[in-house]
């Protein structure tokens, strides 16, 4: 790497040699022109590398002493944080590599990109550079390259000194220019910062000439004699400081500096135009030509030290800021070199955010960490946690960073004429800070330590800073950060510190660094950063005293449009936030807007103000650009913010509405008269319908300052009338609000003497109000009336009525005299009587007889008051109520003043009446959200007849219903389903607590059908518009017809020509009752079916499928078969699928939402258009003639006989384990699935005759082991799930038999009919259950993943995923509630989990079986109990422990085969165990209630609990086995051993439930019968068939523990146990069998005949299982009592249970 210089390479070859470093190292383009080292930029796949590569001119020349000198180098400087070096250096045969992280910016890029940097940041990056250099001196190493494009400056302004160059010559010659070129002119600048001692001369120095022809000569190396002093780095610093203080500007040339150097040339002149002279004598000093005159680094930084310096970058801010960017993470980049075995190094990468310290780089895979330091940064990934721990420190610490910020100096004074323009508009503590006590600025800070008032420590009422400090730095720091925090709360404590920063920073630094940061957090995703975002942006923006004038128009053009998408926020708390901020952003828009005209009238605006430099473009553009008027401006900046105001004053939360209303006078001030009536009045008065009284009242609270500003005429004609309406209201609270409201107007002098007088009228009637608020707001309404009043009129006209209401006379009528001498208000006891009489009984006599509202002069309308008058007759019912009303305690004076209260309370009355109707109304309206059934005559709709087409009628038009196209359904969205409709997918209300809305909307579009024609009686032509259908000639016209995409708003529809009118041949109909049944939603079905007209002409509408197809692009998961035509299943999606075009109703309308509950209407009633599931089954089976019924169990219950199982029928078809058994609903045939990855089809009826061990069908079509099967409710459907993660929904087509049964069922081939696969590789479905509702055709799986999903079988779609803990383990089984509301799933650690199908969330987790004793065991099955629990309670199969059960001590205990647990109380009340006695009649322990341990809710806690079980366990030979495989090694240990045995485990792996065998109460699936229902009427126990591990089948008895059995078993023929059952005082149940092990062992121990052996042998392998039974099923055809059950061998049994008496 001497002065044999590199070879020339083209460019394009470099990819060849970036090659070389490993196939994750892609080469992307090169940087700069260098011949010495090629400089690339690479791509890796943890972020971008820098790559410099020296072309080897020989491949015999080694490189590794530059090897160990980078190596030395790095690990001196590595912990130095601002130095970063070379991370590796690779060597091959073609050259040599220096690889470091890609950093976007260098200080020469920094210098010319906006922001520019201050006088405070550059003073920070030369402390830094400085620093850097002084740290690397000292470990004695030098840079030799010193330069701005070898500076590296992060986005917060870091420096990082890189590049170090000890490759490069020390020495130049001074007659040899190319030398400099070749090794330091990378850029092609020809600026030169190498100090002048480093260049030679051959004169000067003839012995250091030979001695370089030599070592020429020798090794073909350029290394000059001489070493890179700490003078030389110091010259080249000053020079790039030079260039930093000079806006860019270089200081020396080569020429120039060879001028320098001989003293020609004076830089003075250059450094003239640094306005800091500290500055300038620095660089002066560092750029002395005489080496010796150079100061060393660290006497730099000491002379600097306050006074080009501040102090606060040694004390405090460089390590903070240091200590701050360290992460404590480890590297995640390692590489290894097969060439040179290179070793491991350590990589200084200190304070780059997402570069780590301490990571190891080796040479074949070259991986770089990634840097988030530029804007050319394109990662959109960064490591999460970094920039929220950055952020959490600097929130945390910032009260002890604070008085570092703050510059210790005084304020120096500014000369006035130099002075920025700066208006001061009102007191702070009451102006634009507003009121701290209502508002909300200031805004109050949350900072650990500090006081949350927001200008603590500042100064007196000083907002902003005189010029740039230390706050400016950390200000960047927190910028760079904020944008990558992932964390909500990280946010909003950076805007607490942006806050908090803003009084040290100057205006121009808030507007220009920190404002654009605060915009963008605007459109966050979380709704509390947005609100936090809003408060700041409004705080900092009224903080700002001084503007530029590139600053003046940053509302209108910035501001404005930016927080214009918060008015249409789907949070309320988001819009809430910005209504209250509304105020605030039309103060200080004017504000700014004021400033901005101060600034033209002072010139301002003609210093180049667009560009917001000091260079002028020229009078003529400065008047183009910024001659506005003022009132032009304002009149846009109004209408800017009407736009806002408007869409929040309409807005459907009551609390955004009542945020408006807030400081609402500022609003109207800025509006104006005319505005303020047409927009704010216009909208508040609808505030007067809402039934939020909290509404009314905010209206009211601020209705004084919006009619001192609409004026008069608005008052008196609009605002007074509700007012005195509002007198009224059922709400008291408002009521009182009203009077106040009228006591400030009045005081204000805005009402007419007249109006006073009616208003007092109107108000002397609350002075005997039970509610003091209202008898005090009327006594104050009345004494400001009397101030406005003339004397005279006051005690002429008013006085005489109010001394009725007056306990003694009063000298002056004033609030105070009016309270003291009020006379006793009337009980309330009284008055809410005498409400509820002029509710119930408005028409009386004594409430039909109040006084006229109006009167001829104010004497008589007082007068009215005062004598209300006796009515003049009375009513009997009356009399009565009255009667009622003095029984109460109402005396002479209370009538009195009950007359006197007659008007209001009629008022009230009626008031009362109709709000309750509304309320009742709306209460009505919500009810749409949960009921199916709507009563329309409540709403005041005329329901509509609909007639629905029968598919008969449809003749030739079904063959239109697929057309030659190759279209996506995308393509046609005529009728498309909207939200909230059912074939919809499940949306997110925007706004939960919103005004009902949406239900005003229903009652107009039902208004709009009612209105609708509906009957023969209406001329077609009335009807022509507003039909969607139309004459189709032929197919192109068919196609030329299709509507717009599906993604088009639903009133985009196209126009469609008017229909033809009906030809007069049409017919009288008969109803179609059926279809129109659910129509009428609820009215009354007894009216005379109308008379409808038919048509005989062929009609053609557009009409949406069934299902709808979606395309490639669609997000989401589909069938490749779903959904399908009418044709067929449809494989693939290049097969369009054109809907219906044949009109299926006589609706006319476009409501799409009432078109599409007519097609499920119509697809619902004509089942030839789901000939994808096949017709409905019936549920049950078919009963034949001769089908006689079969002897179980007793009636009368008094006998203990049990049951028999016999054998029908050995099917051994299956190769490996049978996964699962699914039953036709109508029993006609059953379904296998094995692990041999085939599914069979089994036809019951050869059961009886024909047997055969043959199934009807194989289906193979899964390439992996089938897990799971079950039947699709109400079809002859099955859906089975296999291990690759596939689900096939399979058709069987079969006809039921001939008359009478005399024939067998004919099968079909097996169709496809839906598809569907996992997308996570190795996850599948473990279990599987379905169901219907009135929409969709639900199936529920469950994944290895702990995944729970609901797939709609109709559409394909998925409608709710549930995701289960994890660390349970995955989900084994799941039990579905009979009403669909709830799902319980079992994992393979024993753990239940319970979730709320409705609303998808798990509401709680407990242990079962083994996992309460803390070892976890699997659960097998969970079914609901058949009888008991009101279905609350459910059996659940648990492993159990092997080991346990092994040893001879524990065989006598009980052993739990079965739980029950109450999922209410999550208690385990009942319990199916066995146990080996030797005394039959030991007595069974006493059974407790166990209350069920809740399941560790953290993964961490979950471990911890296995970990301790384990430990627990002991260091066993089986302590690490699996459960299921401890029998088969236990086996096999004493087979090697010739000891006997250990019992088999007595897990149960299948079982099935039901309410009486034999009857139709069996229930296979836990969803499919309401077994309390059935027990209840039938009195059924219930019972439960169980198979195990052991190969036993065993019966039990709910009803009769006694009379369970073991149905089969090894030991059928030898012994059989005994069953009891055991109750404790709680209430716990345990039902136990009971194994004689003395008995067992006597038999076992007489010696067996050979022969006797072999035959018993023989006889039992078809007559028991011989290996574990998996699957059990219930079948009641053809005989009813049948189990199927299916072993781990692959063998299926049919048993028949019988009665002892039955043959």
């Amino acid at each position: 790497m001497g002065n044999a210089q590199s070879l020339t390479r083209p460019t394009g070859a470099l990819d060849s040699f970036v090659a070389e470093l490993g196939s994750d190292v892609v080469y992307e383009r090169s940087l700069g022109s260098a011949r010495f080292l090629k400089t690339v930029r690479c791509r890796h796949k943890n972020g971008y590398l820098v790559v410099k590569i020296f072309v080897k001119p020989d491949p015999g020349l080694s490189l590794r002493k530059y090897h160990r000198r980078f190596k030395i180098d790095r690990d001196a400087l590595a912990d130095i944080p601002n130095v970063y070096t070379y991370q590796t250096f690779v060597e091959t045969e073609k050259a040599g590599y220096l690889v470091r992280q890609w950093v976007a910016s260098s200080l020469y890029d920094r210098i010319s990109t906006r922001p520019f940097l201050s006088p405070i940041e550059k003073k920070w990056l030369a402390f830094q550079l400085i620093t850097a250099l002084r740290d690397a001196r000292n470990r004695k190493v030098s840079h030799g390259d010193l330069k701005t494009s070898n500076i590296l400056i992060t986005s917060w302004n870091w420096l990082y000194l890189s590049d170090f160059a000890p490759h490069k010559p020390a020495l130049l010659p001074l007659d040899d220019p190319a030398d400099f070129s070749f090794f330091f002119d990378t850029s092609g600048r020809r600026t030169c910062y190498i100090a002048p001692e480093r260049f030679y001369s051959t004169e000067g120095n003839p012995e250091l000439a030979r001695k370089r022809e030599k070592d020429k000569d020798r090794d073909g190396e350029s290394k000059r004699e001489g070493k890179v002093t700490e003078a030389m780095d110091c010259f080249s610093a000053g020079c790039v400081l030079a260039e930093l203080f000079l806006e860019g500007a270089p200081l020396f040339t080569l020429s120039q500096l060879f001028k320098y150097r001989e003293g020609e040339l004076n830089v003075d002149a250059q450094l003239g135009a640094i306005d800091d002279d500290g500055v300038k004598s620095l660089i002066k000093q560092m750029i002395a030509i005489d080496p010796a005159e150079r100061p060393t680094f660290d006497s730099l930084l000491h002379s600097a030290r306050g006074t080009v310096f501040p102090g606060t970058f040694y004390s405090f801010l460089h390590n903070y800021v240091a200590t701050v960017n360290e992460l404590s993470s480890s590297s995640p980049f390692n590489f290894s070199n097969p060439v040179h075995g290179t070793n491991t190094v350590t990589t200084p990468i200190s304070g780059v955010p997402s570069a780590t310290k301490g990571g190891t780089v080796t040479g074949a895979n070259i991986g770089a960490t990634l840097a988030t330091a530029g804007a050319g940064d394109i990662f959109s990934e960064p490591l999460p946690s970094d920039s929220d721990h950055r952020m959490e420190r600097i929130w945390s610490d910032y009260e002890s960073v604070e008085p570092y910020l703050l510059f210790p100096s005084a304020e120096p004074e500014v000369d006035d004429a130099a002075e920025p323009v700066q208006i001061e508009y009102a007191n702070p503590s009451t102006g634009i800070l507003g009121r701290p006590l209502q508002d909300i600025f200031p805004v109050e800070l949350d900072i650990p330590n500090r006081e949350s008032s927001l200008l603590k420590g500042v100064g007196s009422g000083r907002r902003a800073a005189l010029e740039d400090g230390p706050a400016l730095i950390l200000l960047a720091l927190i910028t760079a950060n904020i944008r990558t925090c992932s964390l909500p709360s990280s946010k909003r404590k950076a805007l607490d510190v942006f806050l908090a920063l803003a009084p040290h920073l100057t205006d121009e630094a808030k507007l220009d660094r920190m404002v654009p940061y605060i915009v963008e957090l605007l459109n966050d995703d979380s709704p509390s950063v947005r609100s936090a975002a809003v408060r700041t942006l409004l705080q900092i923006l009224m903080m700002v005293t001084v503007i530029t004038p590139s600053n003046a128009s940053i509302f209108p053009e910035y501001i404005i449009p930016a927080l214009g998408n918060l008015i249409r926020d789907p949070e309320v708390s988001v819009r809430c936030m910005y209504a209250q901020c509304v105020v605030a952003l039309a103060d200080t828009a004017v504000r700014y807007l004021e400033m901005g005209q101060a600034l033209r009238a002072h010139g301002a605006y003609n210093t180049g103000a667009g560009l917001g430099v000091g260079v002028s473009e020229g009078p003529d553009l400065d008047e183009a650009h910024f001659e506005v008027s003022y009132d032009a401006s304002m009149q846009d900046l109004q209408t800017a913010i009407q736009e806002h105001l408007t869409a929040l004053l309409v807005d459907p939360s009551h609390v955004v509405k009542r945020a408006v209303l807030h400081n609402i006078s500022a609003l109207c001030i800025f509006l104006g008269r005319q505005r303020t009536n047409d927009v704010l009045l216009s909208h508040m008065i609808t505030y007067l319908n809402d039934r939020d009284w909290l509404l009314r009242y905010a209206f009211f609270d601020c209705i004084v300052d919006v009619a001192a500003c609409a004026g008069g005429r608005s008052l008196e004609e609009y605002i007074l009338p509700l007012m005195i309406q509002a007198l009224s209201d059922v709400e008291e609270t408002v009521v009182a609000k009203v009077l106040s409201s009228l006591t400030s107007l009045c005081e204000l002098g805005l009402f007419q003497k007249m109006k006073i007088w009616e208003l007092m009228s109107a108000t002397l009637g609350f002075l005997y109000h039970p509610n003091i608020w209202i008898r005090q707001g009327a006594a104050a309404f009345l004494a400001a009336a009397a101030k406005h009043l003339p004397p005279s009129d006051v005690w002429c006209i008013l006085y005489p009525s109010l001394k009725y209401f007056l306990r003694s006379e009063i000298r002056d009528v004033d609030e105070r005299s009016l309270l003291m001498a009020m006379k006793p208000p009337l009980s309330r006891q009284i008055f809410d009587a005498a409400l509820q009489w002029a509710m119930k009984s408005d028409k009386a006599p004594f409430w039909r007889t109040h006084r006229s509202t109006k009167s001829d002069s104010p004497r008589e309308s007082l007068a009215a008051v005062r004598s209300a008058g006796v009515p003049r007759s009375r009513s009997e019912e009356d009399d009565a109520q009255l009667a009622k009303l003095q029984q109460l305690g109402m005396t002479s004076s209370d009538e009195a003043k009950l007359m006197a209260m007659k008007d209001y309370i009629l008022k009230l009355a009626r008031s009362v009446s109709s709000f309750a109707a509304r309320v009742s109304f709306e209460a009505e309206s919500e009810t749409l959200k949960t009921t199916s059934t709507v009563e329309l005559q409540r709403l005041s709709v005329t329901p509509q007849t609909i007639f629905l087409k029968s598919p008969a009628s449809e003749g030739t038009t079904r063959t239109s219903r697929l057309l030659p196209t190759h279209r996506t359904m995308s393509d046609f969205g005529l009728r498309t389903p909207v939200a909230g409709t059912p074939r919809s997918n499940r949306t997110v209300s925007a706004d939960h607590g919103s005004s009902p809305a949406p239900f005003e909307d229903l009652r107009r579009r039902l208004a709009m059908i009612n209105s609708s024609a509906a009957s023969l009686a209406v001329s077609p032509s009335a009807r022509e518009p507003r039909s969607p259908t139309l004459p189709i000639p032929d197919l192109q016209q068919t196609q030329s017809l299709l509507p717009t995409p599906l993604d088009a708003n639903v009133s985009d529809v196209p126009h469609v020509p008017d229909r033809p009118s009906s030809p007069s041949e049409s017919v009288t109909s008969s109803t179609f009752r059926g279809a129109t049944q659910f129509l009428h939603m609820g009215v009354d079905g007894g009216k005379a079916a109308p008379a409808v007209g038919s048509s005989r002409a062929n009609a053609i509408g557009l009409l949406d499928a069934h299902a709808t197809l979606r395309g490639d692009v669609s997000p989401e998961r589909s069938g490749r078969s779903s959904p399908v035509s009418l044709a067929g299943t449809l494989r693939g999606t290049d097969k369009g699928y054109v809907p219906s075009l044949a009109p299926i109703s006589s609706y006319d309308g476009n409501d799409p939402g009432i078109s599409n509950m007519l097609e499920h209407l119509y697809l619902d009633n004509n089942r030839d258009l789901q000939n994808d599931f096949g017709p409905a089954v019936h549920e049950g089976p078919i009963r034949r003639r001769n089908a006689g019924r079969h002897s179980y169990l007793p009636r009368d219950g008094n006998s203990n006989r049990k049951l028999e199982a016999n054998l029908l029928a050995h099917l051994a078809s299956h190769s490996d384990t049978v996964t699962g058994l699914a039953i036709s609903p109508d029993h006609m045939f059953f379904v296998s699935a094995s692990d041999d990855k085939t599914l069979k089809v089994w036809d019951t009826a050869r059961l009886e005759r024909n047997i055969t061990s043959k199934a009807r069908h194989t289906y193979s079509q899964h390439h992996a082991k089938v897990k799971a099967v079950c039947t699709v409710e109400g079809t002859h459907c099955f859906v089975s799930a296999a291990e690759d993660g596939s689900i096939h929904v399979v058709r069987v087509h079969v006809s039921a038999a001939g008359q009478g049964g005399s024939s067998l069922p004919k099968y079909g081939k097996l169709q496809v009919v839906r598809e569907h696969r996992l997308d996570q590789a190795g996850e599948y479905a473990t279990c599987l259950a379905h169901y219907t509702s009135d929409t969709s055709s639900n199936l529920i799986y469950a994944t290895t993943s702990s995944v729970i999903t609901i797939l709609d079988l109709r559409t394909m779609r998925i409608l709710q995923t549930m995701e289960n803990p994890r660390h349970f383990g995955p989900i084994t089984c799941i039990c579905l509630d009979r009403k669909r509301t709830w799902i319980i799933c079992g994992t393979t650690s024993g753990v239940l989990c319970l979730w709320d199908l409705r609303f998808g969330i798990m509401i709680k987790s407990w242990k079962a079986g083994a996992a309460l004793q803390g070892r976890p065991a699997p659960v097998y099955q969970c079914l609901v109990h058949p009888t008991k629990g009101k279905g609350r309670w459910i059996l659940v199969a648990i492993g159990t422990d092997v080991s346990g059960v092994d040893s001879e001590s524990n065989r006598s205990k009980l052993t739990s085969l079965v739980e029950v647990w109450d999922i209410e109380k999550t208690s385990l009340v009942e319990t199916f165990a066995t146990r080996d006695v030797s005394n039959p009649s030991d007595p069974v322990e006493e059974p407790k209630e166990v209350p069920g341990d809740d399941a560790e809710m953290s993964p961490a806690a979950a471990i911890a609990a296995l970990v301790q079980a384990r430990q627990e366990q002991g260091s066993g030979i089986f302590d690490y086995v699996a459960p299921r495989r401890r029998q088969s090694l236990n086996l096999a240990m004493s087979a090697r051993d010739h000891s006997p045995p250990s019992p088999p485990s007595f897990d149960v792996r299948a079982m099935l439930v039901g309410i009486e065998l034999g009857g139709h109460g069996t229930v296979h699936r836990s969803a499919m019968a309401d077994g309390d229902a059935q027990s209840s009427k039938s009195g059924a126990r219930g019972y439960m068939v169980t198979g195990s591990e052991d190969q036993r089948l065993r019966y039990w008895d709910f009803g009769k523990p006694e009379r369970s059995t073991l149905l089969s078993g090894p030991e059928l023929d030898v012994e059989k146990p005994t069953y009891s059952q055991a109750r404790s005082a709680s209430g716990a149940t345990v039902y136990v069998e009971t194994w004689n092990t003395s008995s067992h062992a006597s038999i076992s121990n007489r010696p067996p005949q050979r022969l006797s052996l072999i035959n018993q042998n023989q006889q039992n392998l078809l007559k028991h299982h011989q290996d574990t039974i998996t699957a059990l099923a219930s079948l009641e055809s053809p005989f009813r009592g049948m189990i199927i059950s299916g072993d781990r061998s692959g063998v299926l049994k049919v048993w028949r249970i019988e009665g002892p008496e039955s043959t």
